[in-house]
């Protein structure tokens, strides 16, 4: 499991970085920014610790794959409903932040799914 703590460490450090560059840009959508980035978090590592468990187990591994991506338009779809039945955040900056922060963190996906990372 080193590699989903790599990753999930890489994941952190980017995404933090990147929400707060975003945060600083945007006008008034601020908060938008950071509850899409912080959804994207915890929906990444939970996807990439199914790749992780089922990465050498074959065919099981397109089943993690294909959950991964279930849950990912998963929590963009609750996102969307949530975000239409009330005014709590600004609907278009929370939905563009929270696939953009999927979309940033799946790219780091290969990179820690190819290395072996071993515990010495």
């Amino acid at each position: 499991m080193r590699a989903w703590g790599a990753y999930a460490l890489t994941a952190l450090g980017v995404t933090a970085l990147a929400a707060a560059l975003t945060a600083w840009l945007v006008d008034g959508s601020s908060n938008a920014v950071w509850v899409g980035a912080g959804v994207a978090l915890v929906v990444q590592l939970a996807a990439f610790a199914a790749l992780v468990a089922l990465r050498d187990r074959g065919s099981l591994f397109l089943v993690g794959w294909l959950g991964g991506m279930l849950l990912r338009f998963g929590a963009v779809g609750v996102m969307a409903v949530w975000l239409s039945r009330t005014d709590a955040l600004p609907r278009a900056a929370a939905l563009v932040s929270l696939v953009g922060f999927v979309f940033l963190l799946l790219l780091l996906e290969p990179v820690f799914l190819r290395r072996k990372l071993t515990l010495s």
